[in-house]
Order: C-alpha cells, then sequence, then structure tokens
C-alpha cells in the first residue's frame, strides 16, 4: 500500500467517522506512520492541515444536512462530531460566514465530493515525481561539513564523503540527515554534499559551507516515479505563485538544496527527497510585498 493509498484510506476514514473524535494522532496510528511525517504527507497532498480537512468536511456534511431535512441543530452537530450546538454554530460561522440557521433558509444544496475523486484529483498534482505545492519552510542557519566537486560528478562527491566520514567522523554533527547543495554560475554547477554540524571544529580534510537562516519552498520528490519534470515545475511555481516569493540568491548565484533524512530509502516506491529553494518575498521599491 503506497502512501496516496493510504491517505486514500484516511480520507474515507474520516468521512465514516465524522461523528466521532478524529484526529492526527489517532489517524497516524491507524495507518502506521509518525503523527509528525504524517502530518507533512497529508497537508503536501490534501492541500491543508488534518484538523482543517476534518473541520471543513464536517461542516459540509453539516451543510447538507441542513439543506436536506428538518433535523434540529443539536442533532446535526453531535452527527457531525460536535459537542454542542454552540460549538457547532461558532465553527460554522467562521468557516461559512454565516450562521446554521441562516444557511438553512437560503435553501443551498452543496456537492460532496467523494473521497476517492478527491483523491484522484489530488495524485493529478503530482508532476513525474514530485507534489507541485510546495512547503514554506523556515530554516537556521545551516553549517554543512562535507566534500565538493563538480555538479556532472555527484556520485563521485558522495562517495568521497563517505569514504572521509567513515575514517574521520564527524563528532559535532547535528544529525545524520544528508544535504546535497548545488551551486549554479553561468554554466558551471558546483555540488557540495555532507551533514550538518555544530560549530567549525572539523577536520581540515572536510570543505564548509554556510547557509544562512531563511524561508525555503520545500517540493517532496517520490524517488521512484523520477526526477525528470522538477525543473520545469519549480519555475513554473516561481513564476506563478500566489505570496509573492521568488529565488533567493546566495552570494549571486543560484543554488538548491536536496536535503535527505529518515524518509529516504534509495530507490524504495515510498521514498522521498526534499528539495528546498531558497524564497524571499518580491521586493518593490523601498518595500516587500
Amino acid at each position: 500500500m503506497n502512501n496516496f493509498i493510504k491517505i486514500g484510506e484516511a480520507l474515507k476514514y474520516i468521512d465514516e467517522h465524522l461523528e466521532e473524535p478524529v484526529n492526527l494522532e489517532l489517524l497516524s496510528e491507524k495507518f502506521y506512520f509518525s503523527a509528525f511525517y504524517f502530518h507533512r504527507l497529508f497537508t503536501a497532498v490534501v492541500g491543508k492541515s488534518v484538523a482543517a480537512y476534518i473541520r471543513d468536511r464536517r461542516i459540509l456534511y453539516a451543510c447538507k444536512m441542513l439543506s436536506s431535512g428538518e433535523d434540529t441543530i443539536l442533532n446535526i452537530a453531535l452527527n457531525c462530531g460536535f459537542h454542542s450546538a454552540q460549538a457547532f454554530s461558532r465553527t460554522f460561522g467562521d468557516v461559512q460566514g454565516i450562521s446554521p440557521s441562516e444557511y438553512r433558509k437560503q435553501g443551498c444544496r452543496p456537492e460532496i465530493i467523494s473521497a476517492e475523486t478527491l483523491v484522484m484529483r489530488f495524485t493529478n498534482r503530482l508532476r513525474g515525481g514530485m507534489l507541485l505545492n510546495p512547503n514554506i519552510i523556515k530554516q537556521g542557519r545551516i553549517l554543512l561539513a562535507g566534500t565538493c566537486g563538480d555538479g556532472s560528478q555527484t556520485w563521485e562527491v558522495w562517495n568521497a564523503f563517505e569514504e572521509l566520514s567513515a575514517e574521520k567522523p564527524l563528532k559535532n554533527e547535528v544529525s545524520g540527515h544528508g544535504y546535497e547543495v548545488r551551486m549554479y554560475e553561468g554554466d558551471l554547477c558546483t555540488v557540495y554534499v555532507g551533514h550538518a554540524v555544530s560549530n567549525k571544529e572539523v577536520d581540515k580534510a572536510y570543505t564548509l559551507l554556510e547557509l544562512p537562516p531563511g524561508r525555503y519552498a520545500s517540493f517532496e520528490i517520490y524517488v521512484s516515479n523520477g526526477y525528470e519534470s522538477e525543473n520545469n515545475a519549480m519555475d513554473e511555481w516561481l513564476d506563478t505563485n500566489e505570496e509573492g516569493y521568488t529565488e533567493k540568491l546566495l552570494d549571486g548565484k543560484k543554488y538548491c538544496v536536496e536535503y535527505y533524512d529518515e524518509r529516504f530509502s534509495g530507490g524504495n516506491s515510498g521514498s522521498i527527497v526534499e528539495i528546498w529553494i531558497p524564497i524571499e518575498k518580491e521586493k518593490i521599491g523601498n518595500s516587500t510585498i
């Protein structure tokens, strides 16, 4: 069962248990994910958090009940997982902008899209192996210790790092997660690979690279589906995103970061790599929008 099937099963489970307590912890345990990873995967696929999706789904079903029958608002609230009519009315107003009774008077007929159709739509957001909507993340200063070389010889650069770290282990590494930074200058590409360290006290055989704090657009790549379309998709997002983000340079150079955490497991079907594009808000004059 791949990750998209699991998300689809989670959506169906939510629909079938709207009147019961359903939350991130329950779903992540039921579908065998850590809460942290399930939240990230769900948000990347669905486009909103687990809590926001459950809230919106409950309100959508409540809209259908309000439009199709004479059941009391309290009964509708309880059937949709709210503990009181007051809590239901408050949440309904936050989402719909009007009260449940006012909505009922309007006679609207909401369409409820099935979980299967939702998953199909979300899957269509994949291009190659990449989800088209990135997460916007903030990172502090990152100090990397590793090896560097020509971008066309990345495999050899990684092998050199593995040999070096085996011979001279990093005693101050922050984690065992891997980083691959590609720096572009004209037609030239230099690649830096390694691990994050807490300070510069490393053997002189290591190359140090410091990345400044800032925002990144984090794209999740499903490795088994390939990288064929990643550049076009990321360029498209930079050109069309509605938040006004543009690419941020480092010393006048373009760069990107590949981040390998515990979700990376080689070429397996569920193996994921993150690609981070440094971003900043577009500047107009002396102001930032």
